[in-house]
């Protein structure tokens, strides 16, 4: 249920892979985001993010974005270029999914009960819009406008905290 997750902090490190295609170029690098979401009563939700780009050319960090929301209410999202947005907890699932100017992003933060406490995986995937080359925004980095021919989630770290607490490591 949802309150089980209120009060808390979840961290999650993401990193991925992806080929690019900007200002006429195909590029391939690895994009990093960490993303700190906090939950709060009522199905409230603060979420940051921060994008670290790994290129050929070296490592290029993008500016801080934030967002609030409540669970279950779609709003518009004015990041990479616009879209709407919804997170929706359900099965012991938290999960963002938002549009953008062509395809869509899902990210899925599943929870699990454990010795320790509250534990947390995370899955970052996009849609693609039939009739649409790839993923259409505008890089998390520097704003250009941007098409993701292809992304594949290399790894991610994903803790739950109490809001307060440190995480454990």
């Amino acid at each position: 249920m949802l309150f089980d997750i209120e009060g808390t902090v979840i961290e999650i490190k993401n990193l991925r892979q992806q080929t690019l295609r900007r200002e006429g170029r195909d590029v391939s690098n690895q994009l990093q985001s960490d993303i700190r979401i906090t939950i709060g009563a009522g199905g409230t939700i603060h979420m940051t993010g921060t994008p670290t780009a790994y290129t050929k050319r070296g490592v290029r960090k993008g500016k801080t974005t934030s967002g609030k929301w409540t669970v279950e209410q779609t709003r518009e999202v004015k990041t990479r270029g616009g879209g709407h947005g919804v997170w929706i907890f359900e099965d012991a699932k938290l999960t963002f999914l938002r549009t953008y100017k062509g395809g869509a992003m899902k990210r899925t933060i599943a929870f699990a009960r454990g010795a320790d406490g509250l534990t947390c995986n995370y899955n970052e995937t996009f849609v693609r819009e039939v009739g649409v080359g790839g993923i259409v925004l505008e890089s998390a980095i520097d704003g250009v406008p941007t098409t993701i021919l292809s992304a594949k989630q290399i790894s991610s770290t994903c803790r739950v905290t109490k809001q307060g607490q440190a995480p454990v490591r």
